[in-house]
């Protein structure tokens, strides 16, 4: 009788552990879809607008040191240049305004805006809806403040900016903007493409960038720029 009586509560016990570890242990697949990797199809790549993907070789550069002057608040450097033809680009990229080492550009002149202009025919209040300007800008990047080693990061960009008719000024002024405040930069490249849209086709169009750095000289109070 005592030999059945544990093998009764043997048994018991065997069973009441096979319960608690059912319970104690989750069913896989019952978890929470939180926990879950989310499948599905990757959201596409953000719009290159026709510009490429790293930064390109200058159609326009300084081939001698650009003066650092000074205005009321600041000393600058400015560099500008214009497309003397539209670019038909290759599988990418368009104008390119490049400032670097041989237009002796200072990397302490840490206040950076690249600019990206409209350079062609005027446009009307008919067609400047249908001209656009497309830009990105990059930086080669100090990462010390010798300069002695550098990166090449994105200050901005890429971005398409359309025209917009000004009645008050009858004009249709327009361009793109990036900004990059308090770091030093060895070069400095800005590529754009300008297209007007005629019978249905964009056709590229002359362009204009300007590379312009600088940094307060004391003299003014300091506001800091926001990018547009």
């Amino acid at each position: 009788m005592a030999r059945h009586s544990r093998i009764f509560v043997a048994c018991v016990i065997a069973a009441v552990g096979l319960h608690g570890s059912a319970i104690a242990e989750p069913v896989k697949g019952s978890g929470s879809t939180a926990e879950r990797p989310k499948t599905g199809p990757k959201p596409p790549p953000p719009p290159t607008y026709g510009l490429c993907e790293l930064p390109q070789n200058p159609d326009s550069f300084p081939s001698s040191p650009v003066t650092v002057e000074q205005d009321q608040c600041s000393w600058f450097q400015r560099y500008s240049a214009k497309s003397m033809t539209p670019t038909t680009g290759g599988s990418c990229g368009g104008f390119t305004v490049v400032f670097g080492q041989t237009g002796d550009l200072k990397p302490h002149l840490n206040r950076v805006n690249l600019k990206a202009e409209w350079d062609d025919e005027p446009l009307t209040a008919k067609n400047c809806v249908s001209a656009s300007i497309a830009a990105v800008g990059w930086g080669e990047r100090c990462s010390d403040d010798a300069c002695t080693s550098v990166s090449w990061e994105k200050i901005g960009g890429p971005t398409l900016t359309k025209g917009t008719w000004q009645s008050t000024k009858q004009s249709c002024y327009f361009y793109s903007q990036f900004i990059s405040i308090d770091k030093k930069y060895r070069t400095l490249n800005l590529d754009i493409i300008a297209t007007l849209v005629e019978d249905g086709k964009p056709v590229r169009k002359r362009a204009k960038g300007t590379i312009h750095v600088k940094r307060g000289n004391g003299k003014c109070p300091t506001v800091d720029q926001k990018p547009r």
